[in-house]
């Protein structure tokens, strides 16, 4: 498993999606998708529109760590709870993979 590959993060009701990478310890937030909305696709923290994007998203520039991320776009909590879940998931399943060069 790399670690900077990229992951997804989907709520609970398929509505909300992120799209991120684990680096080093922490996350690297790119993109998330609001999957039920059609506002002009935009990045953030210009808010700068994004035509030829899929409506719905916004697009992180620079990329936020998670903290930043739920700091950026506070009302999508469950989100970021998920995300957090992914992320804790993702880096203990990290660290309980032997490393093949100790052996």
């Amino acid at each position: 498993m790399h670690r900077e590959r990229l992951r997804t993060s989907t709520t609970q009701d398929s509505r909300k999606v992120a799209v991120w990478q684990l680096v080093g310890n922490s996350t690297r937030i790119l993109r998330v998708q609001f999957i039920s909305e059609s506002f002009t696709a935009y990045r953030l923290p210009a808010r700068t529109p994004l035509l030829g994007v899929q409506p719905g998203t916004v697009v992180f520039e620079p990329y936020p760590d998670l903290a930043a991320a739920r700091e950026l776009l506070p009302k999508h909590g469950d989100l970021w709870d998920t995300l957090r879940d992914d992320y804790w998931a993702a880096l203990v399943n990290m660290t309980d993979r032997p490393n093949p060069l100790d052996a």
